[in-house]
């Protein structure tokens, strides 16, 4: 049996006045090339496909040419908004092997991402430095233009400010 290749990344979503966690698995199948996202998610993120796709190539990263599965769970949670546009771009570039998943160990991330590979914010912040705090999570990777509205929170957290994938 050959080793599993799956990579996890972990961010957050906000949800009513709280947020919460989700991990975001990816996997390479053998097979066609092909881009699939399951676990809840609504059309705008099911339209990241396109987004995340663009801003890797066009951040001079490679897609991979494997069936790319990518997992958001928890599966029952729905999934709305474009918070996991970076945590899925991350969890594809770990599968890859363009990304140590080391780098990716006990940090959380959140962000859109534009075609060019931008990362932009999101809406939602404070919800999200919740649940970071909530899971113990020492170090938060967020959109610089988050920055200001996420300090008045995050003081137990070290926030790393991003404004394209990458920098980061």
């Amino acid at each position: 049996m050959p080793p599993m290749n799956i990579s996890k990344v972990y961010s957050a979503i906000p949800q009513g006045y709280t947020g919460r966690l989700v991990t975001v698995e990816g996997d390479l199948v053998r097979g066609l090339p092909y881009f699939n996202i399951v676990g809840l998610a609504s059309k705008i993120i099911d339209e990241s496909r396109d987004r995340i796709r663009s801003a890797l190539r066009n951040s001079s990263f490679r897609f991979p040419r494997e069936k790319v599965v990518i997992n958001l769970a928890p599966a029952e949670l729905r999934k709305d908004g474009t918070h996991l546009d970076l945590p899925i771009a991350l969890a594809i570039l770990s599968l890859s092997q363009q990304l140590l998943s080391s780098d990716l160990h006990h940090r959380m991330f959140v962000g859109e991402l534009s075609l060019n590979g931008d990362v932009r914010p999101v809406k939602g912040i404070l919800n999200i430095i919740e649940v970071a705090k909530t899971h113990h999570f020492k170090q938060l990777i967020i959109p610089a233009g988050n920055l200001a509205q996420a300090s008045l929170l995050a003081h137990d957290i070290d926030l790393i400010p991003v404004n394209n994938l990458r920098e980061l």
